[in-house]
């Protein structure tokens, strides 16, 4: 089977809406219909909320009429409406009502995409994927970058911060275009359903579970920080364009693309947690310290490093979950893991702007934004320092599960139906 560069590329072009926007957030939300640093963090919040509650309803529906890309296509169109109604609102409830279906329709999209990608590679008559996790990990590859390249077309909005949304919503248009031309097929290979029993009964047969669950939560919850407290500091702080804030903003973003494949390679050699504890320990430092410094090459060097961190740990974070799962209950692992890393994206910019407001009145105006930053890097190193008494201990979990995988049949430790 050939490679599905069609689908590839729809993966890549689907993203690169959701952070075309960001860079824009304080022109839409708090120049044009004067809402606040609250309104700003749910806008930011409420499409995860979206994604979390309507993500097993599209993968639901799709496997029960078994199709993909109709699904996709119709979902891009009802996007692409959204994107530009967005521009049209000027009632604040309204706008914020809509962006939560905006983010429930893009999961859709999304989804369905991966779900596209699942099916060649757990298909058994596609010998050159099957199996080897090779196609899924250049398909989360491409859906890093597309996020990664949409910050910086963040500088659309300099003139007119409408434009993102209008160009977006035109490339929605184009993806559902080509996924309802283009877009094949192949046959529906769906996983047994997620449920809560088998979770708990992963989490009791390992209770260090929680270390990837905390550690892709906490990571998630300081992205949320990123997107919108820090985003509304360097608009208006240290008055950035829209423009320059997308290339700061994808300084985190591309190096965590790109270093996704050479750390899961070297994870071979060092194996994955102390990976995860060196990224997350770079990352954790380095996103403290960018909220102290107004030096624009400093700061370039501090979200450089920092993004250099956040790629380091990534892609081991997802694979220590998956090597500490129970064999036969790894899908049911890695849906709990996405699932909490959606759960601190949206608490994320709800949380960093409460605590920006506890620190601007306990501490002078200097200090407290610092003390905001220092507080999210901090998560990330105390959890660091949390997991280094049970570094033998997780190993050990480690060599168990790997054991029960290899000594029990496939057959039964990859269920599809």
């Amino acid at each position: 089977m050939s490679f599905p560069y069609t689908l590839i590329t729809l993966v890549f072009l689907s993203m690169l809406p959701v952070t075309m926007i960001v860079p824009v957030v304080k022109d839409i939300v708090k120049d044009r219909l004067l809402g606040s640093n609250w309104e700003v963090a749910y806008f930011t919040s409420i499409p995860m909320l979206g994604s979390f509650l309507f993500a097993p309803v599209a993968g639901m529906i799709s496997d029960r009429f078994r199709n993909r890309k109709y699904f996709i296509a119709a979902f891009c169109f009802i996007d692409a409406f959204l994107f530009y109604l967005l521009t049209q609102i000027h009632d604040m409830n309204l706008f914020l009502l809509v962006r939560f279906f905006e983010g429930a329709s893009h999961i859709f999209i999304i989804g369905l995409l991966l779900s596209s990608a699942a099916d060649r590679e757990n298909d058994p008559e596609n010998k050159r994927y099957y199996g080897k996790g090779i196609l899924m990990g250049i398909t989360g590859m491409f859906l890093s970058l597309g996020g990664a390249f949409g910050m910086p077309l963040g500088i659309l909005g300099r003139k007119n911060p409408l434009l993102p949304f209008y160009v977006g919503s035109g490339i929605l248009v184009f993806v559902g275009l080509v996924a309802l031309f283009k877009l094949k097929d192949t046959g529906v290979h769906k996983q047994k359903e997620f449920k809560l029993s088998h979770l708990k009964t992963a989490i009791w047969d390992n209770p260090y579970l929680y270390v990837p669950f905390l550690f892709n939560f906490i990571d998630r919850f300081t992205v949320g920080f990123i997107i919108s407290s820090f985003n509304i500091h360097l608009r208006e702080t240290l008055a950035f364009h829209p423009g320059i804030l997308g290339v700061f903003l994808g300084l985190v973003l591309f190096p965590m693309s790109l270093l996704s494949y050479p750390s899961a390679l070297l994870s071979r050699k060092t194996g994955v947690l102390p990976l995860v504890l060196v990224g997350s320990l770079v990352y954790g430092i380095f996103l403290g310290l960018s909220g102290t410094t107004d030096h624009f090459w400093l700061l370039f060097t501090y979200l450089l490093l920092c993004g250099i961190g956040a790629g380091v740990m990534f892609v081991p974070s997802m694979m220590l979950a998956s090597k500490m799962s129970r064999s036969g209950l790894t899908a049911t692992t890695m849906t709990a893991f996405t699932g909490i890393g959606s759960l601190g994206f949206m608490l994320g910019p709800v949380v960093s702007v409460q605590m920006e407001g506890v620190f601007k009145a306990n501490l002078p105006l200097e200090y407290s934004f610092p003390a905001l930053s220092f507080f999210f890097g901090f998560l990330e190193i105390g959890l660091v320092l949390l997991t280094i008494p049970f570094f033998k201990k997780i190993l050990e979990k480690i060599k168990i599960a790997e054991k029960e995988r290899h000594e029990i049949p496939l057959a039964n430790s990859t269920p599809l139906v």
